[in-house]
């Protein structure tokens, strides 16, 4: 079976690899963005996660019941739905790796000024 240009497996594997690493990246660098002076968080629900301590926990959980999703819908025999999974998941993970991408700007050039005022 041939999806994408890619055999299933592949396809399945690459989407799902690239979904996780977009979501580390994104949540690393947002972790470390925050430990900055000047640099806050603008997204509210993201604010109330972190203010009740539990915005690591929430999005492990995130990722992994989006990946279990993923796997489920793999397993099924319509091609059409597992094309649909596969693109879902490649186009969330270039989001939030666009977010991780944003992310290290804002952290560079944080540092970039801290930098010049020392």
């Amino acid at each position: 079976m041939n999806i994408l240009g890619y055999r299933s497996g592949k396809a399945k594997l690459l989407s799902m690899t690239f979904f996780t690493v977009g979501c580390i990246v994104d949540h690393v660098t947002t972790l470390y963005g925050l430990s900055l002076p000047n640099v806050m968080e603008t997204n509210p629900v993201v604010i109330l996660l972190i203010g009740s301590g539990i915005w690591n926990l929430i999005d492990f959980i995130f990722v992994a019941a989006v990946n279990g999703s993923g796997l489920v819908i793999f397993g099924s025999k319509s091609k059409i739905l597992i094309a649909f999974s596969i693109t879902i998941l490649l186009m969330s993970g270039i989001i939030r790796l666009c977010a991780g991408v944003n992310n290290m700007m804002v952290i560079f050039n944080t540092l970039h000024m801290l930098a010049r005022n020392l």
